[in-house]
């Protein structure tokens, strides 16, 4: 085993089922968006949309991948790349993607849309693309993953927050528009927590391995920004929904990733690592790029090139 995965988190299976209601809950708080007119304007308008969704979940899967093989000797960093790039955007998208003058309507429906498809798609692809690597296929041969665990994770963490927010949106949209705002700022909070309790006693050894695993994440993040932005110019959409396509690919769900790496690879600090090192490098240098586009106001059908 590579000496990454040898040095242990310092977490229980408690704190692991801990962190997975937390991430459930901030799943729910997107949930709370998801609306059948956000399906029916992609039905309407399907561009962008599609344009950003293929980009997602088809293409960059598959740059990390070719990361991960081609830069990547430790094969629990290589899963980490793919767990990250297999998950659905996240409400952070959403909000910065309102301050960079972006269309937030885009936005939302395309992480409506994606937190929906995750509850299969994510599994299923993490799970293809890891079979793929001989290297990711023998580690995960090695390790013992519980069907029922999984099945009990990805049930708290994915199908019933998505389940109970679309609901409540659909059955009681008074309650849900009570409850979003509240929602969306305990999120954060509940995200500051998750990391807290990560972070807390491991910063050592995020210290000691960030070397190994850093370049891949920000090469992989720094690919996932051209992606969005460079398929979305070909595609000739406007700015805003560039701006929108581009934080939607390359802001996944990290509290997701982080929360499926404690719960289903406790023997493999890797992908824990790697997916918290993947949250730093969108924190900082999505925020950076999003107070540049802050800056360079737009308006939609704007020919701006940024």
């Amino acid at each position: 085993m590579e000496s990454i995965d040898q040095a242990q988190f310092n977490f229980s299976p408690t704190v692991g089922l801990a962190v997975g209601v937390m991430v459930g809950f901030l799943v729910f708080a997107v949930a709370l968006d998801l609306t059948w007119d956000q399906f029916h304007r992609v039905l309407r308008r399907p561009k962008a949309p599609l344009v950003g969704l293929v980009a997602q979940y088809l293409i960059l899967p598959c740059i990390a991948f070719g990361v991960g093989v081609m830069m990547v000797d430790t094969p629990s960093i290589a899963l980490g790349l793919l767990l990250v790039t297999c998950c659905p955007a996240g409400a952070l998208s959403n909000y910065l993607t309102g301050v960079a003058h972006g269309s937030v309507a885009t936005s939302v429906s395309m992480t409506a849309i994606s937190s929906l498809f995750s509850i299969v798609v994510t599994p299923l692809l993490f799970a293809f693309w890891a079979a793929m690597n001989p290297d990711t296929q023998a580690v995960l041969q090695k390790i013992e993953i519980e069907p029922k665990r999984v099945i009990m994770m990805l049930l708290i963490m994915l199908v019933v927050p998505v389940t109970l927010g679309m609901l409540m949106r659909a059955k009681r949209p008074e309650t849900a528009d009570k409850i979003r705002l509240w929602s969306r700022r305990g999120a954060g909070v509940v995200f500051a927590i998750v990391v807290a309790i990560l972070l807390l006693g491991n910063v050592k050894v995020l210290g000691t391995f960030a070397k190994t695993a850093l370049p891949p994440v920000l090469l992989t993040f720094a690919i996932a920004i051209a992606l969005g932005w460079g398929l979305a110019r070909i595609s000739g959409l406007v700015a805003a929904d560039r701006r929108a396509v581009t934080l939607e690919v390359a802001f996944q769900n990290v509290a997701l990733a982080i929360g499926m790496a404690v719960v289903f690879f406790p023997a493999l600090a890797g992908v824990a690592i790697t997916s918290i090192l993947w949250g730093v490098v969108h924190l900082t240098l999505g925020f950076a790029l999003t107070a540049i586009w802050m800056r360079v106001p737009i308006t939609e059908g704007s020919p701006e090139t940024s």
